[in-house]
């Protein structure tokens, strides 16, 4: 009888298990074509209750969670599709301006935040069904909201808080469109701050350019502040938490914190995999500091001689006393204070204690009035309700904004880690932070991109929480696409090769080409066909090929927007390099239809100047990946009590030598090159105008560039076409 009892059992949770599965399958389902967060939310929720074997909860999740979806105005973004060298993406429509059409509503449409105010606020982040024993720290009191109300008038009030420890790249300019645009969008206002809590790796130059960059994108901050002008606040703080009993000096070194941490994760899993309950389970010996119980008295003392420099750097911190048995990694007793004796470059050298991220950008966002604060995913779970982020305001009795996360933007081919940024330019793989292979917005800015459609961009990307690397082209294909109507057409050869017209009559041939071909009322430019033209190297063979559209001897092809040529014959150099190529003339061809070859030329009119062109960073889409890291379990990743700002660390990340993958032609540069006489009216006016050289690209002209001595930087190719290759 005992025995068909259990075997009821099994099959009993094995149909209850089964039951939970499919709605599950019915919520990821609902969920793909109505990605709502709540609806997403309870479905992480409850596949966490499924680990747990609490299936009947789980599927009562999995049900809301497809109902909620369904009921939801969320609509999914199509996946970038890759593309091709050069290209659009696969299966992309063809057509003048289907940059970024695929979707149909801007990013900012795809959120829905609650009201300042609202019940959504009071309660400033909901979970369901938090795991036994846990607090919802996100819960305004009565007076702190009234105060907050008070203080804001009730207007939307957030921030975009960068550290100044490098330049900004396009992944910060998709959160500045964010979060300046949710503000503008509800009539509130955005502060920019700069989190400024380490300095060992901050600098009055990053500080500059980003202030340059916020203001190049169009961006209004209110003020402009520094988590550095709340440093005494800060300190009045972490005191009233040692008095509180809720913060300790330890002095604990790295590898011991990383070995109680482990035991902790230990700990984690015999609780789940056993099903025993964490909060009446004894923690194992070393999960916690042999300082965590020092008494507030000593424990202010020691936080004095902390600030007092009594201690060496790293000798000791001071430790958040979260709560240990939280699945939350980031409660296991982050670091709040530790010793660094680095000169500030915003407040010098008052201090010796800096406050870390953790501890920081909670108690700033409540300090500046913040109503919403909008994070890439990494800080979901710090900031979750019964996270760090809540349960440090709780313990301060804090006001407490509304958090909500969206996806960080990646692009193929390059990398956006601040600290392998860092590397690229400390080590000299690129020509500074301003290097126009650099997804920095600097680099971008210089390379010729323009803040409309970077901003373009950004609004097409969504703000989901689904994985958001993007392909290059897509990112190209906007800046096409802003380039279309505006840029006028020149002719540029960037290796040029001497061509003598053997049967030239003599005298003046002008030749009109349109500034544009599409806008005829913006006129045409006169060019005089001389004797001796130049070519590119590239569009001679001395043998002529199938498929071939170029010159080669006894071959005819058109002078675009000139005559006809033919070649009949060419010197060469030692090397066996072309030097020179003899041609006749047709004057009567003009009238004729061309040959399938249409080459750009120049004259000994054009001036001689600098073309630089870029390419692809990286040859592999995403660099340093290795299949077998993925999918690793975030307590591996959790941050340790020396961690400060973890935003640039990346998920996924292996032991692949990234560097190793450089493309070893993501420069190439023309020194020689040739230019059309009217494009000098533009060098001396770096990144002022995008031209287009024909058959060549979009390009700007660089900082370096002047009257006497052009600098083009290319910054994008041409599309290329099945009816309008480039010549091979």
């Amino acid at each position: 009888m005992a025995d068909e009892d259990a075997r009821e059992g099994v099959s009993d949770e094995s149909a209850r298990k089964n039951d939970a599965k499919r709605a599950l399958k019915e919520a990821q389902k609902r969920s793909k074509k109505r990605p709502d967060a709540r609806g997403l939310e309870l479905i992480e929720l409850g596949m966490r209750s499924m680990g747990l074997k609490a299936y009947d909860e789980a599927r009562a999740m999995f049900e809301e969670a497809e109902r909620v979806c369904a009921n939801s105005d969320a609509r999914a973004e199509k996946a970038p599709k890759e593309t091709r060298e050069g290209g659009k993406a696969k299966g992309e429509k063809g057509g003048k301006g289907d940059a970024g059409k695929e979707e149909t509503r801007d990013a900012l449409d795809a959120t829905h935040l609650p009201e300042p105010g609202s019940e959504g606020h009071i309660t400033a982040k909901m979970k369901e069904n938090l795991p036994p024993g846990s607090k919802n720290y996100a819960v305004n009191s009565v007076k702190a909201m009234t105060d907050h109300l008070k203080a804001t008038e009730g207007r939307w009030r957030t921030r975009f808080p960068p550290e100044p420890n490098g330049y900004l790249h396009i992944g910060h300019a998709k959160a500045m469109y964010f979060d300046f645009g949710v503000a503008k969008r509800h009539g509130g206002t955005t502060i920019l701050r700069f989190d400024d809590t380490n300095p060992a790796a901050e600098k009055q130059e990053y500080i500059d350019s980003i202030i340059s960059s916020v203001k190049w994108l169009g961006h209004e901050p209110v003020e402009t502040t520094y988590s550095s002008d709340y440093f005494d606040k800060l300190y009045d703080f972490a005191v009233e938490l040692i008095k509180n009993g809720k913060a300790y000096v330890c002095f604990q070194q790295k590898e011991e914190v990383g070995a109680s941490r482990k035991i902790i994760q230990s700990f984690q899993r015999m609780c789940a995999e056993g099903n025993l309950p964490r909060y009446e389970t004894p923690l194992p010996k070393g999960a916690e500091s042999p300082w965590r119980e020092t008494s507030p008295e000593e424990n202010l003392a020691l936080f004095e001689k902390m600030k007092n420099r009594e201690f060496k750097e790293g000798e000791c911190c001071l430790r958040m006393k979260g709560d240990l048995r939280s699945d939350i990694p980031s409660m296991w007793d982050l670091a709040a204070y530790r010793i660094k004796y680095e000169t500030h470059p915003h407040s010098g050298d008052k201090w010796c204690i800096y406050p870390t991220y953790d501890y920081t950008h909670c108690l700033v966002d409540s300090l500046e009035n913040i109503t919403h604060s909008l994070c890439t995913l990494e800080f979901e779970t710090r900031q979750a309700p019964n996270g760090s982020y809540y349960w440090l305001l709780d313990a301060l009795d804090a006001y407490k904004p509304v958090t909500w996360e969206f996806s960080r933007c990646n692009i193929t081919y390059n990398v956006m880690s601040k600290r392998k940024l860092n590397t690229l330019v400390t080590k000299g793989y690129v020509n500074g932070w301003d290097d126009p292979r650099l997804l920095t917005l600097e680099g971008l800015r210089r390379r010729g991109y323009t803040a409309r459609a970077v901003n373009r961009f950004c609004s097409i990307l969504g703000v989901t929480r689904n994985d958001n690397t993007q392909p290059l082209g897509k990112l190209e294909e906007v800046m096409r696409d802003e380039m279309k109507d505006t840029a006028s057409r020149y002719f540029a050869v960037l290796d040029p090769v001497e061509v003598n017209i053997t049967n030239h009559p003599g005298g003046e041939i002008i030749c009109e080409a349109p500034v544009h071909p599409s806008f005829p009322e913006r006129g045409m430019r006169r060019i005089n066909l001389t004797p001796t033209i130049f070519i590119e190297q590239s569009d001679f063979k001395t043998e002529d090929v199938d498929g071939y559209f170029g010159l080669a001897p006894g071959k005819k092809i058109r002078l675009q927007f000139g005559y006809d040529i033919t070649c009949t014959g060419f010197e060469t150099n030692e090397d066996g390099s072309v030097k020179k190529i003899d041609v006749t003339i047709d004057m009567e061809s003009r009238a004729q239809k061309p040959p399938k070859g249409i080459l750009h030329w120049a004259t000994t009119d054009f001036v001689k100047g600098e073309c630089r062109l870029y390419d692809k960073l990286f040859s592999v889409e995403i660099p340093g990946k290795a299949e077998a890291s993925a999918g690793a379990e975030e307590l591996e990743n959790a941050p340790t009590v020396e961690d400060d700002d973890d935003e640039e660390e990346e998920a996924g990340v292996g032991s692949v030598d990234w560097l190793s993958q450089l493309n070893p032609n993501s420069l190439i540069i023309h020194k020689n090159a040739l230019l059309e006489p009217s494009l000098v009216q533009f060098a001396a006016k770096p990144l002022e105008t995008q031209v287009q050289l024909q058959r060549l690209g979009f390009f700007t002209f660089d900082k370096d560039s002047t009257a006497a001595a052009p600098v083009m930087n290319r910054i994008v190719t041409l599309k290329e076409s099945a009816l309008k290759k480039q010549i091979k």
